[in-house]
């Protein structure tokens, strides 16, 4: 479809009781929203999964928006976890912790990777959890063997 400059792309939501929200955007990707009590999951589904190279690195960065997909601040620093640090580890930037390295560690395997930050910018403290799932798929061949297959046979 073909627009003019000034139009926007076409939003369409799907809300369940202001706990779960879906917003698709023609432009080519989903927000999901995951709410329960103080607790916020969000993510961009074209962004919440990756697949990462054995013995590789990946540099990451997590940004924050509104509910209208405004860029959005978080009060104070953000922690970084990886949910089996066999598989991959993750480390913060010193500089600015809204960005990590995630590291394919260990075997082929997932993990989820997890940015933490506080999304209350007042006196209270509300949980706002983003994910990506990483995949570590097998590397670049470096090496080979050659096994016999089955028994010593005559030749016919």
């Amino acid at each position: 479809m073909r627009r003019g400059r000034n139009e926007m792309p076409q939003t369409v939501q799907f809300q369940l009781g202001g706990t779960l929200r879906f917003v698709t955007e023609e432009a080519g990707y989903c927000l999901v929203t995951l709410r329960y009590r103080d607790f916020t999951v969000t993510a961009r589904a074209n962004d919440m999964a990756y697949n990462l190279a054995s013995g590789m690195q990946v540099h990451v960065e997590v940004k924050y928006v509104d509910v209208n997909g405004n860029p959005a601040e978080v009060d104070g620093e953000v922690t970084w976890e990886s949910s089996d640090e066999s598989v991959i580890e993750v480390a913060v930037d010193e500089a600015d912790s809204s960005r990590a390295t995630v590291q394919a560690v260990g075997g082929i395997g997932q993990a989820q990777v997890t940015a933490t930050a506080d999304a209350d910018l007042g006196e209270g403290t509300r949980e706002l959890v983003t994910p990506m799932d990483v995949t570590v798929v097998a590397g670049e061949a470096m090496s080979g063997t050659i096994s016999p297959v089955g028994s010593a046979e005559p030749i016919p």
